[in-house]
């Protein structure tokens, strides 16, 4: 009895660790107990600290990162990011739908036209992008239509949810990047 407790734990684990890799992007505890078809979130949560411990023991470059809502992600560790970069084939983002999005999430809520006008006619097809990655919404508000960043966003950036303090690192992020840029040429 106790082997095969010990065998569904593991492969509970494995299930958990490769659903939070496939995601990529945070999952509340109630939606993976019902894609793992487990027994409750209590159980989830066992299962998050067995690997959580493990990730931390073995120095790995990857870690769980608990959210508010009781949700969580599997991603890199902030010390690493610099590293993985130089490793990646593929940006996450190019260069404009990036633009499109600092753009949106320093002025948000904005309407889709002031970015379609700020941002060219390519806009369009960045917000489309944007909207399947789930890095923004769009609420429909009559004639108009109102963007705004998603918390995924905040989360996966390791910003503020508080609209005046992202601003404040919105404004530190760009201020960084021009002199990281002035510093290359």
């Amino acid at each position: 009895m106790e082997r095969n407790k010990l065998t569904r734990q593991q492969d509970n684990l494995a299930n958990l660790e490769a659903l939070l890799y496939a995601a990529g992007r945070p999952l509340g505890l109630t939606r993976i107990v019902t894609l793992l078809k487990l027994d409750n979130e209590k159980e989830v949560r066992t299962l998050l600290s067995v690997l959580t411990e493990a990730y931390e023991t073995d120095n790995s470059a990857i870690e769980i990162q608990y959210l508010p809502e009781e949700r969580v992600v599997l991603q890199l560790k902030p010390d690493f990011t610099k590293q993985a970069g130089r490793f990646s084939l593929k940006p996450l983002l190019t260069a404009g739908p990036l633009k499109t999005l600092s753009f949106i999430a320093y002025h948000q809520p904005i309407e889709q036209r002031e970015v379609a006008m700020a941002r060219g006619s390519q806009a369009y097809k960045h917000l489309k992008l944007l909207d399947e990655m789930g890095l923004i919404k769009r609420d429909k508000k009559g004639r108009s239509t109102m963007i705004m960043t998603t918390q995924d966003f905040a989360d996966a950036i390791g910003l503020s949810k508080d609209r005046p303090s992202m601003r404040r690192q919105l404004r530190g992020i760009f201020k960084k990047l021009e002199l990281d840029q002035i510093e290359k040429k």
